[in-house]
């Protein structure tokens, strides 16, 4: 399972390799940092590359690592430091496959999300993890997006991106095209809206579509939804956090769905 000699040059290849990916420029490949994190993508049909542990790892790495098949390296705690994306880390860093998906995978009764030009890592990471708690079928990110497997939108969505099929980098019209052939109903959360989201019928099976908290969707975006929904708020308050909005309105979805 592992190499007996510790690793005690940030210079090791090994290392390099481990940057690479953390800094989003081994596109095949994620970082998975943490041990959570870690559990949750043994537990998942990720296809490991390599660990990393470093010497002053609290636990016995092959009470985590329990894949004989799985390279694990020993790296001495400051080499370490020079891979981790956090800045107290716990010590275990996996290099796995980035996982891939198609439109096709929506197999799922559960409504599809769309996230257009969400930008943020941990607010596209939190709506994942939302996503998958409510149920949804999948999530479609557009071209302009956050990467949805970074280390920030990973910790945000806390395991979620490794089960729920995820597809990136789509084209909004596209997105909309191919919900439009699968008879899906697209439904935008919109200031706009003239319906609240409590009055939407949500068993149909739709396309739930979600704008960036700073542009949201613009006027020819608009004009190829279906349904514009709102979520009604007191005291003049504009506006609310695009996980928190998400959250609301798939699991008004959930209940509706549940009470069939």
């Amino acid at each position: 399972m592992s190499d007996s000699e510790i690793i005690t040059s940030r210079d090791n290849a090994k290392l390099k390799l481990a940057r690479s990916v953390r800094d989003g420029r081994e596109t095949g490949l994620i970082f998975i940092e943490g041990v959570r994190l870690a559990r949750e993508a043994l537990r998942s049909d990720l296809s490991i590359r390599s660990a990393f542990v470093s010497t002053a790892f609290s636990l016995d790495p092959t009470e985590l690592l329990s894949n004989t098949r799985i390279n694990v390296s020993k790296v001495a705690e400051r080499s370490f430091a020079s891979i981790a994306d956090t800045e107290n880390s716990q010590g275990v860093v996996l290099i796995a496959e980035r996982p891939t998906a198609s439109l096709d995978a929506f197999i799922s009764d559960g409504p599809v999300v769309l996230l257009h030009r969400v930008n943020n890592p941990s607010n596209l990471g939190a709506v994942i993890r939302t996503a998958e708690a409510a149920g949804a079928a999948g999530i479609v990110t557009t071209t302009g997006s956050a990467n949805a497997f970074s280390p920030k939108a990973l910790r945000a969505s806390m395991g979620s991106a490794f089960r729920l099929p995820i597809v990136e980098q789509v084209d909004f019209s596209d997105a909309i095209d191919w919900a439009g052939s699968k008879d899906l109903l697209t439904t935008a959360a919109d200031v706009s809206g003239s319906s609240s989201y409590a009055d939407i019928d949500w068993t149909i099976p739709r396309l739930i579509v979600f704008g960036s908290e700073a542009h949201g969707l613009d006027e020819r975006e608009l004009a190829m939804i279906h349904e514009k929904v709102t979520i009604p708020m007191k005291n003049e308050v504009e506006s609310l956090n695009l996980a928190v909005s998400s959250g609301i309105i798939l699991f008004e979805a959930k209940r509706q769905r549940d009470s069939l």
